[in-house]
C-alpha cells in the first residue's frame, strides 16, 4: 500500500514538473509557444544588386509587440515583460571583412542577435550599419527567426515568428548582391 502511494505521489509530482517551463511560467511548453510567419520584417537598405566599395548598408528588423495570430490579438511584451528577444539570422557573409556598427540591439554569437524592445514604437528592433569594405559577391540566406525569449533561455517561447529579408532577390530564398 505504501509502495503504491509513493508511486502515485512521484507520478503526479514528476508529470507536473515535466509540464512546467524552465523559466517558471508553469505552462506546458507545447501549449505556450505560438508560431507564426510574417513576410518582410527584415530589410537591407538601400536594396540594390550592386554596391560600390565603401558604401554603407543598413540591416533593419522590427516586429510589433501587438499582432494578430489566427484572428486573436496577442501582445508579446505585455505577456512576457521581456525587454529583448532573440533573432536568428546568418550574417557572417555580410559581416566578413566589413565595418559593422550596431545602432539598436547587439550580437550574441555569429547567428544570434538581441533585438531590443522599443517602448516608443512598441516593437522589438535590431538595426545594424555595415560599411562594405570587401569587394565581390555576397550571398546569404534570407531566412530570419524571432523568438521572444532571452538568448540564454531556449525553452518555452511565447511566440516564434519566421520572416525573410524583404526583396530577397533569388528564387531559392537567398539575398545576393555584388560590391565593386
Amino acid at each position: 500500500m505504501l509502495k503504491l502511494s509513493l508511486n502515485v505521489f512521484f507520478s503526479i509530482f514528476l508529470v507536473r514538473l515535466m509540464m512546467q517551463c524552465e523559466d517558471g511560467r508553469g505552462v506546458p511548453c507545447d501549449i505556450y509557444t505560438r508560431y507564426t510567419s510574417e513576410e518582410n520584417l527584415c530589410e537591407l537598405l538601400p536594396a540594390k544588386v550592386n554596391y560600390n566599395q565603401g558604401e554603407t548598408v543598413t540591416l533593419k528588423f522590427a516586429v510589433k509587440s501587438k499582432l494578430s495570430l489566427k484572428g486573436k490579438q496577442i501582445d508579446i511584451f505585455q505577456e512576457t515583460k521581456l525587454n529583448s528577444g532573440l533573432l536568428l539570422i546568418n550574417l557572417s557573409e555580410l559581416f566578413k571583412d566589413n565595418t559593422v556598427t550596431f545602432i539598436k540591439g547587439e550580437k550574441i554569437e555569429d547567428n544570434r542577435f538581441k533585438a531590443n524592445y522599443n517602448t516608443i514604437t512598441d516593437s522589438y528592433e535590431l538595426k545594424i550599419n555595415v560599411k562594405l569594405n570587401r569587394m565581390g559577391i555576397y550571398s546569404f540566406e534570407s531566412a530570419v527567426t524571432f523568438r521572444d525569449h532571452d538568448y540564454n533561455n531556449v525553452d518555452c517561447a511565447y511566440i516564434t515568428i519566421t520572416t525573410n529579408i524583404k526583396d530577397s532577390n533569388l528564387d531559392d530564398g537567398r539575398t545576393e548582391f555584388a560590391v565593386n
